[in-house]
């Protein structure tokens, strides 16, 4: 019975110890979610001081007239108006 009731507070002891509640401190911090940056066009157009008539386009220090092509990074571009437009060929 000596026996029965030790065990029995040496129990009781154990599991008061197991209850005790545990501070936890958590610390939120803001999400910041960024978005990728809009891929960037380049149009060049000749200038009204070159005397230019018609709208061409300029790649790689060269002039190309209206309707002309250009492989550009391996893409087929074609000059429209002063805009090279993709024509979404390889080269």
């Amino acid at each position: 019975m000596k026996l029965s009731i030790v065990f029995l507070s040496v129990a009781a002891v154990f599991l008061a110890g197991c209850s005790r509640p545990v501070k936890e401190t958590i610390i939120e911090r803001p999400v910041y979610v960024t978005t990728p940056a809009p891929p960037t066009t380049t149009v060049v157009t000749p200038s009204a001081a070159a005397g230019a008539t018609s709208a061409g386009c300029l790649y790689a220090s060269q002039n190309y007239s209206h309707g002309a092509v250009s492989c550009q990074d391996r893409n087929e571009y074609k000059c429209d108006a002063g805009v090279w437009r993709r024509t979404f060929a390889a080269c």
